[in-house]
Order: structure tokens, then C-alpha cells, then sequence
């Protein structure tokens, strides 16, 4: 019962949520790629990593920003959310219309075009699922948003099952999965939106200045968010225009695998600690730097962690989903590995940017790194395919921990984390180093490497942090 009422525990039911979603994902991954097939999977592939990189554009922005101004005692929620669903339909709108013009100027095939229209469908239920998270997150309610994820992606992932098994068509499996889910994501809206009586006045706009302080602050986070997709997904999307879906299906493979770790820092900050942080912005900035440099440590001890275990099961994991050795998909999964260490400093990093005023800042990284990314991607990928696309991945995640780091260190502050932690980083480059080298050995001797990394990475977590920064985390799980 302590547990259940300390500060630990909406978030953490919210992460294990959202794992469990990100877990049964690829495991769907893998029954749709045995039941489909390389080609067709490659058409779905194809389709998907369009639809994937647009699915910013629903929100672009408006969650953060909503957060932001909620933070300002004076707002209305009914009205604040109202406003923010008006606008996300909006840009729902103007995604589909980006979706189309793609698709027509680059020429895919039939298959792929259709198989992207139905993809656009999610845009939707990505639009209303943000906007009523947004809610829940303001209300600190993470608990219920856990479990509306959880049903709403278990819709989809029984409904794909039961496709499977009466063995629809290739279009019959994509369509029913996404409608369903839409149809939940409904539901979701009118019971949490009846809460806050977010339909007793139809006109959402009644406060102005509120409403343009949405609109500009959204415009400024999701530019942000594009330049994230922009050189996090643009890899994929030239991909499917330039190579044979074959290619794309096993690129797609890696990246959802790759995926699963990269998702953890994401969902620490956008779901969990974004509200607050605002908050300690404001009002409580040592706090906010003690755990700015606790969580930039967090980051590079679970980054390398993570990197060191699937670097040494790689193998496996790829011959888990096509049901044989596939060593190209392998190699690219490995490859993609490297960045999570950059990757999870990066979300970190840029969280302080974020909510300490200096999104401007922040953007203006992004969009030089944007530029390099889809440059380099438009003029090697075409060329040299997959294997291209995911060492730039790697090159544009170090690129922007630099980029991060610099503008940290001019406007916020030059102590990242303690001392204690330059002096495990050797080691954690030797426990990866060694996991790399280890990939292609007898699966026992992987066993054994493994649990001397567990060994490892624990002893090295407990001599990193300050015990100040076990207190802060002690602090969380109490009432």
C-alpha cells in the first residue's frame, strides 16, 4: 500500500505500460513478418516508414506546449484542451495532405500507396490520444493513461491476431487493427473529456491570448519535434524511395528492434518528467539542476548498458523474427546499437533546453544537423542502401550530443553529472567493446559474458552516484 501512494508509483506502472506496448509490438513485427512474407512485408515496410516519419505532424508540438502553459494558475483545462484538440485535428488535416503529395511524387507503386492511405488512419488516433495524455499528464493521473495505452494498443494487436488467423489479405490486415484502435481512442476522449466538461460550449477559442500563446509555443516545440524526425526517420522514408522493399523490410526489422531501447528515454521525459521539469524550471531550479546531472548519469549507465546486450545477442533476436539467420539485418541492428548511449544523453540534454526557454536555441541545432542528416541520406543512401542509413544514424546522434552539450554549457550550466561518473565511462566502453566482439561466439559463452555485464554495470551504477542522488531517488518511493 506505500508503494501504491508514493511519487514512484504512476510513473513507474506508466513506463512498464508502455514497455509492455513496445515489447508486443515487435513480437507482432515477427508473426506479421513470418505470415507475410519478405516481399510483402517489404511492401508493408515501404508503406510504413512513410506514415511513421508524418506522425509528428498531428500533434506537432501542441502537448509540450500545453504543458507549458499549464503551468500558469490562470488557465482554463476545459478550455486548454479544448483548444488543443481543435488545433490537432487541424494538423491532422494538413499531415494527410503531406502523405498524398509523397506518395505522388516519388512514384510508389499501387500497393504501397494503398497500404499508406489505410497507415493514415493512425494520424487521428495519434491526434486524440496526445491531446487526452496531455490531460492526464496535467492532472498527474499517469496511471490511467498507462492503462488507456495498454488497451488501446492490445486492440490492435488481438484484432492483427484474429486477422491472422482467418488469413486476411495484406489490406484487410492493415485496415481493421488501425480503425479499431481509432474507435477506443474515441472512447477514451469522451469519458476522460466529459471529466472536465470538454463539450459543454462548442466554441473553443473563447480565451485569444491563450489560444495564440498554444499555437506560437506549439509552432516553436514541434518545429523542434520535426527536425527530430527529420533526421531520426528521414532515413527510412528515402529509403522506401530510393531501394527495393526487400531492403526497407529488413531495415525496418533492425530499427524496431533498435527501437525498443531507444523508447525508454523518450517516454522518461516526454511522459514522466516534462511536466515537472517546467515546474522546477520555475520554481525550484536547484532541484531541477540536481536531477538534470542525476538523470544525464541515469542515461549513460542504461545507454551503454542496454548497447552491451543487444551487441552481444544481436544474432539471436534477428533469427527470432525471420526464423533463420539473416546477417545483414543483424549487422544493422549493431550497427544502430552505437547511438543509444548519444541518443539517451541527447533526450536528456535536450530536455534542459526544452524547458528552460531555450527551445529557439535547441531548433536552431537541430535544423543544422537536419540539413547534414538528409543530405548525406539523399546522396549515400540511394547509393549505398541500409547499411549507409544506419551509420548516419549513429553520426547524427554524436553530432547532436555535441551540438547540445555546447549550448548547455554557454546558457545553463557546464556540470553535466559528477566526477565519479568520467571514471566509469572507461569501463563501459570495455563491457561494449567486449560485447561486440563476443556477438559471434557459442550462445553459452554469451550467457556468461552477459551476466558478468549485469555484474558490472551494477557495481559501477552504485559507485557513480553522489549520496545526494540517493536520497532524491530513495525520496520517490516514499508517500
Amino acid at each position: 500500500m506505500g508503494f501504491r501512494k508514493s511519487k514512484a508509483f504512476g510513473p513507474i506502472v506508466l513506463l512498464v505500460a508502455q514497455y509492455m506496448t513496445r515489447i508486443m509490438g515487435p513480437f507482432i513485427s515477427i508473426i506479421l513478418v513470418r505470415y507475410l512474407g519478405t516481399e510483402d512485408y517489404g511492401l508493408y515496410a515501404s508503406a510504413i516508414a512513410v506514415t511513421a516519419f508524418l506522425t509528428f505532424l498531428p500533434d506537432f508540438g501542441l502537448q509540450q506546449s500545453a504543458l507549458k502553459i499549464s503551468v500558469d494558475t490562470n488557465v482554463k483545462l476545459n478550455n486548454l484542451i479544448k483548444s488543443t484538440l481543435y488545433t490537432s485535428m487541424l494538423y491532422t488535416l494538413i499531415t494527410l495532405i503531406f502523405l498524398m503529395s509523397w506518395l505522388n511524387i516519388f512514384q510508389y507503386e499501387f500497393t504501397i500507396k494503398l497500404i499508406a492511405y489505410i497507415l493514415g488512419i493512425s494520424f487521428f488516433r495519434v491526434a486524440i490520444l496526445k491531446v487526452m495524455t496531455t490531460l492526464l499528464q496535467i492532472k498527474r493521473d499517469y496511471t490511467r493513461i498507462a492503462i488507456w495505452n495498454l488497451i488501446i494498443s492490445s486492440i490492435q494487436w488481438v484484432i492483427t491476431l484474429i486477422c491472422i488467423f482467418l488469413e486476411a489479405d495484406l489490406f484487410t490486415l492493415v485496415f481493421w487493427p488501425q480503425f479499431t484502435s481509432l474507435i477506443i481512442t474515441i472512447i477514451m476522449l469522451i469519458i476522460e473529456g466529459k471529466k472536465i466538461n470538454l463539450f459543454s460550449n462548442i466554441n473553443p477559442f473563447t480565451e485569444k491570448e491563450k489560444y495564440k500563446a498554444l499555437i506560437q509555443s506549439s509552432l516553436e516545440f514541434g518545429t523542434a519535434n520535426s527536425m527530430h524526425m527529420m533526421y531520426h526517420r528521414s532515413d527510412a522514408m528515402i529509403l522506401s524511395a530510393s531501394r527495393n522493399p526487400t531492403e526497407v523490410g529488413f531495415y525496418n526489422v533492425a530499427f524496431k528492434v533498435a527501437e525498443l531501447i531507444y523508447f525508454f528515454a523518450g517516454v522518461l521525459f516526454n511522459q514522466v518528467l516534462y511536466p515537472v521539469f517546467f515546474k522546477w524550471s520555475k520554481h525550484d531550479r536547484d532541484k531541477y539542476f540536481r536531477f538534470y546531472r542525476l538523470l544525464n548519469k541515469m542515461m549513460i549507465l542504461f545507454g551503454f548498458f542496454a548497447a552491451a546486450l543487444v551487441l552481444l545477442f544481436s544474432d539471436e533476436l534477428i533469427y527470432i523474427i525471420f526464423g533463420n539467420e539473416e546477417v545483414f539485418a543483424s549487422t544493422l541492428l549493431s550497427i544502430m546499437m552505437i547511438a543509444v548511449p548519444f541518443r539517451f544523453l541527447v533526450v536528456s540534454i535536450g530536455a534542459i533546453l526544452t524547458t528552460d526557454n531555450l527551445v529557439r536555441k535547441r531548433i536552431k541545432i537541430q535544423s543544422k544537423i537536419a540539413i547534414i542528416n538528409v543530405g548525406l541520406n539523399a546522396l549515400f543512401v540511394p547509393i549505398y542502401g541500409a547499411i549507409a542509413a544506419a551509420i548516419l544514424m549513429v553520426i547524427t546522434d554524436v553530432l547532436l550530443m555535441i551540438g547540445y552539450l555546447s549550448a548547455t554549457n554557454k546558457y545553463i550550466t557546464n556540470i553535466h553529472f559528477s566526477r565519479k561518473m568520467y571514471y566509469q565511462i572507461p569501463i563501459l566502453l570495455i563491457l561494449t567493446v567486449t560485447a561486440f566482439y563476443m556477438s559471434h561466439f557459442e550462445f553459452i559463452y554469451k550467457v556468461i559474458v552477459s551476466i558478468i555485464i549485469i555484474i558490472v554495470f551494477v557495481v559501477a551504477s552504485l559507485l557513480s552516484f553522489e549520496k545526494k542522488e540517493l536520497r532524491e531517488i530513495k525520496s520517490l518511493f516514499k508517500r
